[in-house]
């Protein structure tokens, strides 16, 4: 039997830009969050969000270390560790991640909720692979990726910033949380001929057809949410055809699928680096919107 090992990020600029692309994807959020406290009417601390960067940045690397110290039968950008060099790595991140929240909610008192948010980050992205959660094991690693690389940095990045919390950061939130799903989903896919060890990931758990219905779902979901965007805007909202290229992507991704991607292997490559960069385009258009309206 043919066990699915975790795939090493492959060197040079190709390894590199893996892992930077996921690294944007998960900061993106946050400085989005950032941003609509200050289009809320808050004003933004810059020492804050320097703060709060590198927090989600140590966290990102833990969760990275963690799979690496961990094995899982994933194909996501890896930072090609030994286990024990990564669990250390892992364990160093987490530290600083924890001083800094330290930091920003005892220093810069930036609420009670500072430290439970990072705990969530904690929860959600180290122990994705990390004992004795493995989310990803449990088939949930998906869902829980989703919401640490969509909801929840955008509610940190603004909730750092004023100590409150409104439903704008959902229509963000929401919808990179569905795209984000859908990343984690894909490079969940077992290649063809690889054959799936138990208890792990949510795509190697069903069969290729219903992952791709699946994806279909969190797709439509995506989607509607930039859909909603482009219809009920809180104010008028620039770089609106920007949308509209992110929108078309998404249905080619969507195409991919429907014409059986998962059953090759270079689609199934194509349709990860495809929405990959639909979750970093989405949370850089976003980004600028927000921005125009400061």
């Amino acid at each position: 039997m043919m066990m699915v090992t975790a795939e090493k990020t492959p060197g040079g600029a190709a390894g590199f830009w893996g892992l930077a692309a996921f690294w944007l994807a998960g900061l993106l959020p946050f400085w989005i969050g950032t941003l609509l406290a200050g289009v809320a009417g808050f004003p933004i601390s810059r020492a804050v969000g320097i703060l709060g960067t590198l927090a989600v940045s140590a966290l990102i690397l833990a969760g990275t270390a963690g799979r690496d110290a961990f094995p899982a039968e994933t194909h996501y950008p890896s930072l090609g560790l030994p286990p024990e060099t990564a669990g250390k790595l892992a364990y160093a991140a987490l530290g600083l991640a924890g001083l800094l929240g330290l930091l920003l909610q005892v220093v810069w008192r930036t609420g009670d909720l500072t430290l439970p948010l990072g705990g969530l980050g904690v929860l959600g992205g180290y122990f994705s692979f990390a004992p004795p959660l493995h989310w990803h094991r449990r088939g949930l690693g998906e869902a829980v990726g989703g919401l640490c690389f969509g909801a929840l940095p955008v509610a940190a990045g603004f909730y750092l910033q004023c100590g409150h919390l409104v439903t704008e950061v959902l229509v963000y939130g929401l919808t990179l949380t569905f795209g984000a799903f859908n990343v984690f989903l894909v490079h969940g896919f077992p290649y063809p001929g690889e054959e799936a060890a138990p208890r792990h990931g949510l795509a190697a758990r069903v069969r290729p057809a219903a992952g791709g219905l699946i994806f279909t779902l969190a797709n439509i979901l995506t989607i509607g949410g930039m859909v909603f965007c482009l219809l009920f805007p809180a104010n008028p909202l620039p770089f609106r055809w920007t949308l509209w290229l992110l929108l078309g992507l998404a249905v080619v991704n969507q195409e991919l699928v429907k014409r059986k991607a998962y059953l090759q292997e270079a689609r199934v490559r194509l349709l990860g680096h495809l929405t990959l960069a639909l979750q970093v385009g989405m949370g850089v258009v976003f980004l600028i919107m927000a921005g125009a309206r400061l």
